[in-house]
């Protein structure tokens, strides 16, 4: 521990002792407290106390003094946890009676405080703390504590009864060995530990007693131990599982025939939970599961049968039975004759109420569980389900003129409702695996452009249609069927929904665009490979000047989804080198003027990521010349940026250019070991070589970029920044010599980065880069004219202290800010600034001053 923290310390247990004392704020005594767990962890509970024994008699103050706000209080039952929750510091504040005091509820209810939940989740999170070995579950058991601890299972406050939920299943886990736990594998301390555990095993026994009869009074009618009592099923051993399910096998008996709907959910989930337990019980729980899954009302069959299919059971005809019944409405609603089943009856008197909706989307949200069973377990095909759910999509579309030969009186309810369609477009986007379903291609494109035709269609359920086209396109090779007729109308939704006046649909639609350009390769009508989009739309004939056009776009988020449309719809040309159209010549210019006066980050970021994807995908960037001729002017515009992303997105740019100009840079990584003799015998063609890419970067504006961002305020781009100029020095600089650095100069972009640069080489170098390098230069004749804001860009890599630069960098703000140190003396500066007005705080204190 830093011995100024340790000096601090007492003060700061002064001031936490004073009442009303101000803290910095709401967060201070937790991140107190996660400084405390660091040091415990790290090594023993004993260090701490060793170090700061101020602690235990702060802790025994504020157990005696009543006036010490909720806040300390709570904070101070949690330290006293964790420093107990070692054996060599539950020895000391058992020697100091704190512990008695701190974790006995009547101490707290006397003093009136026990109301407060702030207090009763500090005494639960510090019970749960110091429960880390045998002692202190001595300590539980003789004191009684599983009554106030059974108590607070269904406390008011959810955060308390959560708390006490786990802490009473790590009650249990304890009770199961007490005597191997905390002992760390020790033989020894086993032996030493051994009486005193043969001596509480009575009271251990007594607390599984009173837990198991807290549970069977307690579950019926109650969500909460319910849920309780599932967890505790699945985490512990089978000796107590089984004592636990006896003791309640009678009341779940009860709320099993009960039937309320309520309670369906979290008792299906206790009898799963109790299924894979094996013993005299299991044929009584597997009963349990057939009466829910036969119970009469509907809603609460749905609701067991999902609740099978999430939890994977073994049992083949379970899950079977349970897809039937999640399959009714489907059927039922559609008329496809999918099954038969007993609850047809049942479910169809509910689905002819405004229920129905709740029923269906529980139908269809399970359909991805129901694709995943065996095709033996599966009451009906696959296709059939795909049918079923088109149906269910027309009927529910109000431009459809489709009727059903099911239930008739659920359409009214289920026509234009949204939620319905969005649950079948994602139910039929997992279908599209699904084994023959090329027999219905064609049927699902009808459906899904006539969603997209729709006027009612909302912009989430064309956003959802626009998924299946692209998910059902690239699991369906063959396209073939796709007719004239089918391709005009996809063509024409499409234009229509990228002129919608809503902005959400224009920009589902332009991402659309160009996500059916990375589809794969599909046979098409001609019995060629095609791509989809030409299939489809026609190809870029028809996206490049739809997509052009949204680049004027009121909305940011378009323009800078078709900024991100139209590189991806682009990328094959640039791939295969095809020469630039005049349309790809004007969007070029169009996105730098997006750079230059877009005042949206997104659409500036996108068009950013525009040339990035440009360069990646251009196999020779030089040859082609409106690239390299863009570049500076990305670079220099974009690093100038007052959207960080922007800035970073740059930089990544200049990464691209700077690994193409060295191709095959050595060293390799900036920090590569070199002998000394590549140090001294650099090789003249590698010189000449390293000297030309060198001054191409200076050209491109990449060096300027790279100075420019590794001073920005912006930690994210003064990082990449400075990475990216190590790895120049570590290609450059060990193999030119100093003859060439005078060669080569960069011109700073902006006073202020000069000014700046030069503070940086003022802080701890002599050689003044600038104003030598350019008189040097003058005198050899290779510049006339120097700027006085040009560089030798050799000596400024060399002059900068980069590697120091670095390592400050790659530290976050939160090892000068929130450090312990930092911490303490904002809680001192806090109460310096509450006291007195007479009370002079630099008496006692030292100020915070960062």
């Amino acid at each position: 521990m830093d011995s100024q923290c340790v000096s601090i310390l007492p003060r700061v247990c002064g001031v936490l002792l004073v009442s009303g004392s101000s803290l910095p704020d709401d967060t201070s005594l937790e991140k107190l407290l996660d400084w405390f767990t660091t040091i415990a962890q790290t090594g023993h509970s004993t260090s701490l106390l060793e170090a700061c024994p101020c602690l235990v008699d702060f802790v025994s103050k504020v157990a005696f003094d009543y006036t010490s706000g909720s806040s300390i209080l709570s904070f101070t039952l949690k330290l006293t946890g964790l420093i107990g929750a070692s054996e060599d510091g539950f020895k000391v504040l058992k020697e100091c009676s704190v512990l008695k005091l701190v974790f006995n509820p009547q101490h707290w209810q006397e003093a009136g405080l026990w109301e407060d939940p702030c207090l009763r989740i500090g005494w639960i999170q510090g019970l749960k703390m110091i429960l880390k070995h045998s002692e202190a579950l001595s300590f539980f058991a003789q004191a009684d504590l599983i009554e106030p601890l059974l108590q607070l299972q269904t406390d008011s406050s959810l955060f308390v009864a959560s708390a006490a939920n786990q802490t009473l299943a790590q009650v249990l886990l304890l009770c199961q060995s007490p005597s191997s736990v905390g002992h760390n594998g020790s033989k020894n301390r086993d032996l030493e530990h051994n009486s005193a555990s043969m001596e509480t095993t009575q009271n251990y026994s007594g607390i599984i007693t009173k837990v198991s009869d807290y549970l069977n009074k307690s579950v019926v009618l109650n969500q909460q131990i319910l849920r309780l009592l599932a967890m505790l099923l699945v985490r512990v051993g089978p000796p107590l599982r089984d004592t636990l399910l006896l003791a309640v096998i009678n009341s779940l008996e009860e709320l099993v025939t009960t039937s309320c709907s309520q309670l369906t959910v979290p008792l299906l989930d206790v009898i799963l939970a109790a299924n894979s337990t094996l013993g005299e019980h299991s044929f009584s729980f597997s009963s349990f599961r057939e009466v829910m899954l036969n119970m009469k009302k509907p809603v609460d069959v749905m609701q067991a049968a999902a609740a099978v299919l999430r939890s994977h059971q073994s049992d083949p005809a379970l899950s079977a039975h349970s897809a039937r019944v999640l399959l009714l409405p489907l059927d039922i609603v559609t008329g496809v004759s999918l099954l038969e089943e007993e609850l047809r009856i049942l479910i169809t008197e509910q689905l002819k109420r405004k229920s129905c909706i709740s029923m269906i989307c529980v139908c269809l949200s399970n359909i991805p569980q129901i694709t995943l069973m065996a095709s033996d377990c599966l009451p009906c095909p696959q296709r059939l389900i795909v049918t079923a759910i088109l149906l269910l999509l027309r009927l529910c579309c109000v431009d459809s003129s489709s009727s059903s030969a099911g239930c008739v009186e659920v359409v009214r309810f289920i026509t234009g409702n949204s939620k319905v369609q969005k649950c079948a477009l994602e139910a039929l986007l997992v279908l599209s695996k699904s084994p023959g379903v090329k027999m219905v291609l064609v049927e699902v494109f009808k459906v899904l452009t006539e969603y997209l035709n729709s006027h009612s269609s909302d912009p989430s359920v064309l956003q959802k249609s626009y998924q299946a086209v692209i998910k059902w396109v690239g699991v369906c090779p063959d396209l073939s069927c796709i007719t004239d007729q089918l391709r005009e109308g996809f063509i024409q939704a499409v234009r229509k929904r990228a002129c919608d006046t809503r902005w959400e649909a224009r920009d589902s639609t332009v991402e659309f665009l160009g996500h059916l350009v990375g589809a794969p390769s599909c046979w098409a009508f001609t019995e060629q490979e095609m791509e989809p989009s030409d299939v489809l739309l026609g190809g870029r004939s028809f996206t490049v000047p739809l997509l052009k056009e949204a680049l004027q776009d009121p909305e940011s988020y378009v323009r800078a989804s078709s900024i991100s449309a139209l590189a991806q719809t682009l990328t094959p040309s640039w791939q295969d080198g095809t020469a630039l159209t005049q349309e790809q010549e004007d969007i070029v210019t169009q996105l730098q003027e997006v750079l230059f006066q877009d005042s949206e980050g997104f659409a500036r970021r996108a068009a950013v990521k525009y040339f990035i994807a440009w360069f990646s995908a251009c196999s020779s960037p030089s040859s082609c010349w409106l690239l390299m001729q863009s570049v500076p002017t990305v670079l220099s515009q974009g690093v100038a940026d007052l959207d960080w992303e922007v800035k970073l997105h740059t930089l990544e740019l200049a990464e691209l250019v700077l690994d193409r100009a060295f191709s095959d840079p050595s060293p390799s990584h900036p920090y590569a070991v070199m002998s000394d003799q590549d140090h001294r015998l650099p090789i003249a063609g590698q010189q000449s070589d390293l000297l030309s890419s060198l001054k191409n970067l200076v050209d491109w504006g990449v060096v300027s970029a790279l100075l420019c961002g590794v001073v920005d305020c912006d930690r994210p781009v003064a990082l990449k920044a400075c990475q990216l100029l190590l790895k120049l020095r570590g290609i450059v600089c060990p193999v030119m010599d100093n003859t060439a650095d005078t060669r080569v100069f960069c011109q700073l972009a902006g006073a202020s980065v000069m000014q700046q640069v030069r503070k940086i080489q003022e802080m701890g170098k002599d050689t003044c880069v600038v104003s030598e390098a350019c008189s040097e230069a003058d005198k050899e004749g290779i510049c006339a004219s120097v700027d006085p804001e040009c560089v030798s860009v050799c000596e400024v890599l060399r002059v900068l202290d980069l590697d120091e630069k670095l390592s400050i960098l790659t530290q976050s703000s939160d090892h000068i800010y929130n450090s312990p140190l930092s911490l303490l003396q904002d809680i001192l500066t806090a109460a310096a600034a509450s006291s007195p007005p007479g009370q002079d705080p630099r008496q006692e204190l030292v100020m915070d001053c960062y």
